[in-house]
């Protein structure tokens, strides 16, 4: 079958970095400077070929279009880019190596480019973008794609959400009881009634500088405060917790119209217009507790 008189040029003027996903090491913890740093040696590779569907055959990593203008430019034979070819298969044993240090692909050169197409038919292990290892981090993925006006746009927005986390940080850097839930929220252990604000405050140092976009997300929560005086109006006896669901002291009553009364259902209950009498009690408890 003739090719196309006119080719389009799928190659762009454009260079990408293709970076190692670290991994922690239970043995070495974030020790920068270990050889092991990051889950792999130093000098050490990946090599990636290109998938092959359930029936066996490859996956294709190119268009039409594309396998048309490389095998022009590449000066081959026609249809010497098929996944289909039964001889001399230029897919077959062809294989991607990268290493721990970042490895960078010309988008203008026709090998980069080829080389770009097939990690990214290795869906379960490269990252399309950084976007996407933010978003949806598999436990899989052993490296990210990177184009350079995407690493600075991400940095930008990293900044802005750092900032933005130690504004909202300085509006409870010294309340104890919120530390502690926004803590707890975000790492899922529990921390002790009596653990001393310093020790909340460093703790949530370590969190900001790197996990500012989940603190804001919780911190950020409609209903933290009606948590935190959940929290507190338990300690102070008001209300007690069993197996998991809120009842108020007096009178065994859920914290609920129906079903469960979880955390989160509670504060849902306690904030509504109706139950302001309710709510209005449970602080005065609380009150009285912390004026003991």
């Amino acid at each position: 079958m003739a090719k196309k008189e006119t080719l389009v040029s799928c190659l762009r003027n454009e260079r990408i970095i293709i970076r190692h996903v670290p991994r922690e090491n239970a043995m070495i913890g974030n020790n920068p400077r270990h050889v092991l740093s990051g889950g792999m040696a130093e000098g050490a590779f990946h090599k990636y070929t290109v998938p092959q569907l359930r029936n066996g055959q490859l996956m294709d990593p190119l268009t039409t279009e594309e396998k048309d203008y490389l095998e022009t430019i590449m000066g081959l034979e026609p249809n010497a880019l098929s996944v289909f070819r039964t001889q001399n298969n230029y897919w077959k044993n062809f294989q991607v190596t990268l290493q721990k240090a970042d490895n960078y692909l010309d988008l203008s050169s026709p090998d980069d480019y080829i080389r770009y197409k097939v990690l990214l038919l290795n869906k379960n292990l490269i990252a399309p973008n950084l976007q996407t290892l933010q978003d949806y981090p598999k436990a899989t993925y052993e490296y990210v794609i990177i184009r350079e006006e995407e690493e600075d746009t991400m940095g930008q927005r990293r900044i802005s959400s750092t900032k933005e986390a130690y504004m909202e940080y300085g509006k409870i850097e010294n309340d104890a009881a919120t530390l502690r839930l926004v803590i707890e929220s975000i790492t899922g252990r529990p921390l002790a009634e009596n653990t001393k604000l310093s020790k909340l405050q460093t703790t949530m140092d370590n969190i900001l500088t790197t996990d500012a976009k989940t603190f804001l997300k919780v911190v950020k929560y409609p209903m933290l405060s009606t948590k935190v005086l959940i929290r507190e109006a338990i300690s102070a006896g008001a209300i007690y917790n069993r197996a998991g669901n809120l009842f108020l002291r007096d009178g065994n009553t859920p914290l609920c119209d129906s079903g469960d009364s979880t955390l989160n259902v509670a504060a849902v209950y306690l904030n509504q217009p109706k139950n302001q009498e309710l709510r209005l009690t449970i602080e005065a408890k609380v009150k009285a507790h912390k004026e003991k």
